[in-house]
């Protein structure tokens, strides 16, 4: 699940330049596709395939590998039902502190409420070497600075978000520099949320 790989994020010395875009559609039929690019600067790569299972899990065996001397670019397309993403988001949520306030729930037959978090200066457990007080500190957070992780959500009709919603009504999207997660701001909301109506079951329901 997407949320799982950006949480390895966090677990990982970023040294290198980082890269994320998701693209999530909630269908008619009930059915999600999560189509998911990660562009990686090579030395990022090459340290995540000595963290073993973990690491692996950014750019798993699945997907489109693209490798140059200076980066990787990971392709991958995940599908799943509704019901399977609700049980997915509540096994992370009991598993993950970080994860623990988020919501991915039916409102009605038609309808999805989604809340990702996005307070990265409540962390538990975020590596030593990920903070301010590592003399390479500066290093890494200068090799993210222009790296982005952008998450789009597509339906039928975006009902309401705090994301940046399409002029047709049907996609919102959310922009973090991958630096907020090391070095946040304060300027993001605490979550991105949205609800989003992914089918019409008109005047006789569904």
């Amino acid at each position: 699940m997407l949320l799982r790989r950006l949480a390895l994020i966090l677990m990982l010395p970023l040294a290198a330049c980082l890269d994320v875009e998701s693209d999530v559609t909630i269908g008619e039929d009930e059915v999600i596709t999560a189509d998911t690019t990660m562009v990686l600067g090579r030395q990022l790569f090459d340290m995540m395939q000595m963290t073993g299972e973990q690491g692996a899990g950014l750019c798993p065996p699945e997907a489109e590998k693209i490798e140059t001397p200076e980066s990787v670019s990971c392709k991958s397309r995940d599908t799943m039902t509704i019901d399977e993403a609700i049980e997915q988001a509540d096994a992370a949520k009991k598993e993950d502190p970080f994860l623990g306030e988020m919501v991915f729930v039916r409102l009605d037959d038609e309808r999805l409420k989604i809340s990702l978090p996005l307070d990265f200066e409540n962390i538990e457990g975020k590596p030593a070497e990920l903070s301010a007080d590592n003399p390479m500190f500066g290093m890494i957070t200068g090799g993210l600075e222009g790296s982005e992780i952008v998450m789009r959500l597509r339906a039928l009709e975006v009902e309401s978000s705090n994301g940046t919603i399409s002029e047709d009504g049907t996609v919102v999207e959310l922009v973090v520099p991958t630096v907020e997660i090391l070095q946040p701001s304060g300027t993001l909301p605490k979550t991105f949320e949205a609800v989003l109506k992914y089918r019409d079951c008109g005047l006789f329901g569904c």
